[in-house]
């Protein structure tokens, strides 16, 4: 309980004190729904309203529920975000819903529901049983939905989109015009409108190609990247050169490149190359022979001093020495294209590319932006070929119990940070995690397991990322990480805090039973209007109530006492009567644990508040008494 207004509320721990979070991720600035709040400012800033929405707008307000189709690449899911804060708003929130199949979070639940909140649930990726599930759940949440007055977008699979129920309303989104999607982002870039109008006609040409949205956004930051080095009358056009050059698919060039270099030395450098783009040139020189021999070449190696010289070297596959002694190719994005087509063209280089990546990240020539750009280009090539478990095994094996803490236990938490960031296979990473989070990792597996949980599913995917903390503070041979980032996490959002409560209340399996009654004790105090729900004050004596079954008294009386101290110091007489009928309740009239309270209470809490407790416990042993034999009332002394 606490007085603090808005989303943030102070948390009583019975004095356990909250370690700092974990540094294997970067820490984010804000609040996860800040961060999200943010990128929907920035992506009404950038949208160009497409034909098509103003009549998709129209049936969410009517009816508060649509659907939107389009084709590939119009931005379906942008659009309904963009719908969903356009409506007129006081009391709810943006919030996005995850249904996924294999875990326990499959369905919708309507408690997910807040007064006038705007929802998108994006359904564009699922398979047929999470389609299936979804319009299952989907009557009752609508129904839950109009009586809280709250909105929904829904995004579905186009290839189910013809087995959608009648009282659906199912809405085309048209491709926006080019033209002013490319304006709109020039202008969220602080470009004024004379800088770039007219539009070189290169760049119109572009357009007239109709470029997906997302290859748009890319190419207006390759003009903003190039700005800086070309000013004055025409430049604009000169960015746009620059853009366009490095937009350009070099998968042609790759491919006439590659039958030149012959010799295993050579490809593997070219390799290395793609993959430590940007890298100090003596990171590039120690990983060459690295990957040379984990794919087994019987190349026969010059004595030292007869081989050519690195630079020479890189010449013959179109790279240089850079400004800064890093390595680059000679033409922009020519590493991505490299890398992307060595990988589906020398397949027998995947599996020895893994084992590598795991030895270089160990290169002290290699820094850590270095490392965590390696990781990322090498988790993208295996979700390029549809392939995760590749990924899974490298993050179960950098952090198995014997290995220590190291830049590989670092570069597991990038794998699975970038996989739940992905939009295609964000899924499949989610349902591993959870899997993970239900069995008994490893300590180092935990600890990566809470910061991508806390720190990057927790943006777009909160529920989830809640159920997945939760299980993993369950899971704790002892209070540690998973508790503390679990405490952080719920301390942000009183959604959040909701929604634990209501799983340490409702949990149905008893192996967590007591686990979560010692947790409770760790998040016992909740905002005020909690207190005064009939739905959460009848979570909250169930907590309680497993708190006094299956917790020493030496655990949880420290717990009751702040309790009761919070109740005490609020000014506010019905929460603290709730607070009082709350405590005793989940007592259930049990002599001993109702004598420990109030005994405990007469020396913590003012002597008012003593007697209003002494006065409802009298009051719920005479309702006990009147069903039950008689049995003596707690003595005021």
């Amino acid at each position: 309980m606490n007085q603090a207004g808005g989303d943030t509320h102070n948390y009583n721990v019975n004095n356990v004190i909250v370690s700092e979070a974990t540094d294997l991720l970067k820490a984010p600035l804000k609040t996860p729904r800040l961060v999200a709040r943010d990128q929907l400012i920035r992506l009404r800033r950038q949208f160009a309203r497409p034909r098509g929405i103003n009549a998709a707008y129209d049936v969410l307000e009517a009816e508060h529920t649509v659907f939107l189709t389009g084709e590939p690449g119009s931005g379906r899911s942008s659009a309904a975000k963009v719908l969903l804060c356009e409506l007129p708003h006081e009391k709810g929130i943006y919030h996005e819903l995850t249904p996924e199949t294999g875990a326990e979070d499959t369905s919708l639940p309507p408690d997910l529901i807040g007064e006038e909140d705007r929802i998108l649930l994006d359904l564009s990726a699922a398979d047929a049983k999470a389609w299936s599930t979804a319009l299952h759940d989907l009557s009752a949440f609508r129904h839950e939905l109009l009586r809280k007055r709250a909105f929904l977008a829904v995004v579905p699979p186009r290839q189910f989109e013809n087995g959608l129920p009648s009282e659906f309303i199912l809405r085309t989104i048209h491709r926006p015009d080019a033209r002013e999607v490319l304006a709109r982002h020039l202008r969220s870039h602080q470009l004024d409108d004379a800088v770039w109008q007219p539009l070189p006609q290169q760049l119109l040409e572009h357009l007239d190609a109709h470029p997906p949205m997302r290859e748009l956004a890319r190419l207006v930051q390759r003009i903003v990247a190039a700005r800086g080095a070309v000013h004055g009358r025409g430049a604009f056009a000169e960015w746009c050169e620059t853009a366009l050059t490095a937009q350009k698919d070099r998968t042609r060039e790759v491919a006439e490149l590659l039958p030149r270099l012959r010799k295993g030395r050579q490809r593997a450098l070219l390799l290395a190359t793609a993959m430590l783009h940007g890298a100090r040139v003596e990171a590039v020189h120690h990983a060459t022979p690295l990957l040379l021999k984990e794919v087994d070449s019987t190349d026969n190696a010059l004595p030292p001093l007869e081989r050519k010289g690195l630079l020479e070297r890189l010449d013959t596959i179109e790279a240089e020495m850079a400004p800064g002694a890093v390595v680059c190719f000679k033409q922009p994005d020519f590493d991505e294209a490299a890398r992307r087509y060595l990988w589906a063209n020398l397949p027998d280089v995947r599996a020895p590319l893994g084992t590598w990546l795991g030895k270089i990240l160990q290169l002290r020539e290699l820094n850590d932006p270095d490392r965590e750009s390696v990781v990322k280009r090498y988790t993208d090539l295996c979700l390029s070929s549809g392939t995760t478990d590749p990924l899974f095994a490298l993050v179960e094996n950098w952090t198995r119990d014997n290995a220590p803490r190291t830049t590989e236990v670092r570069a597991a938490a990038h794998i699975l940070q970038r996989g739940v960031e992905e939009e295609q296979f964000g899924g499949d990473f989610r349902r591993r995690i959870y899997d993970w989070s239900i069995s008994r990792p490893t300590g180092n597996l935990r600890e990566v397991l809470v910061e991508v949980c806390e720190k990057a599913m927790s943006v777009h995917h909160p529920e989830p990322a809640l159920v997945r903390l939760h299980h993993l503070a369950r899971n704790e041979p002892r209070p540690g990480v998973a508790r503390d980032a679990l405490r952080r996490y719920v301390r942000q959002d009183t959604r959040l805090q909701r929604r634990l409560l209501a799983r340490l209340a409702t949990s149905q399996n008893s192996r967590y039973h007591r686990a979560d009654a010692d947790l409770f004790l760790d998040l016992s105090a909740f905002p005020d209007d909690f207190l005064l729900r009939a739905s959460t004050r009848q979570w909250l004596i169930d907590c309680w109530r497993m708190v006094f079954d299956l917790v020493a008294p030496h655990r949880w009386a420290p717990g009751a006492r702040n309790w009761l101290v919070a109740a005490d110091a609020v000014d506010n007489v019905p929460v603290t009567n709730a607070a009082l009928d709350i405590l005793v309740d989940a007592a259930a009239a049990r002599y001993p644990v109702l004598s420990r309270v109030y005994a405990d209470a007469r020396r913590a809490v003012s002597s008012g508040l003593s007697a209003r407790l002494l006065e409802t416990i009298n009051k719920a042993q005479s309702s006990h008494l009147a069903q039950r034999s008689p049995k003596l009332e707690v003595s005021p002394t």
